[in-house]
């Protein structure tokens, strides 16, 4: 038994919000080694990936994970930048101020 219950619904994932996201993102949603994880899939192993997604389009300017609107953009970056500053900062990328004012 991998720790979930008989009726869970959502395959490899603990949780309908884990599984959610995943889709949102276009993630694997039948092998749980796609998220470092032989066991069930928790929601912070699906965030796990969606912010390494976000990390390498930042650092690497590989394509966005998924299309966003200008502000939610933005924030994504505001909120990945300061989680990973020091991966930024590795790479020799400084912190870039965007008004979010002129989004409202």
């Amino acid at each position: 038994m991998t720790g979930t219950s008989a009726r869970n619904t959502f395959g490899i994932f603990k949780t309908k919000r884990a599984k959610l996201l995943a889709i949102k993102y276009n993630l694997d949603l039948n092998n749980p080694l796609a998220y470092a994880t032989n066991d069930v899939v928790k929601y912070i192993d699906v965030v796990f990936v969606v912010n390494n997604l976000w990390l390498d389009h930042f650092i690497f300017r590989t394509p966005k994970p998924i299309s966003l609107d200008p502000y939610s953009y933005y924030e994504m970056y505001d909120s990945i930048y300061f989680k990973y500053s020091e991966v930024f900062e590795h790479h020799g990328i400084s912190y870039q101020h965007h008004s979010l004012s002129s989004f409202v």
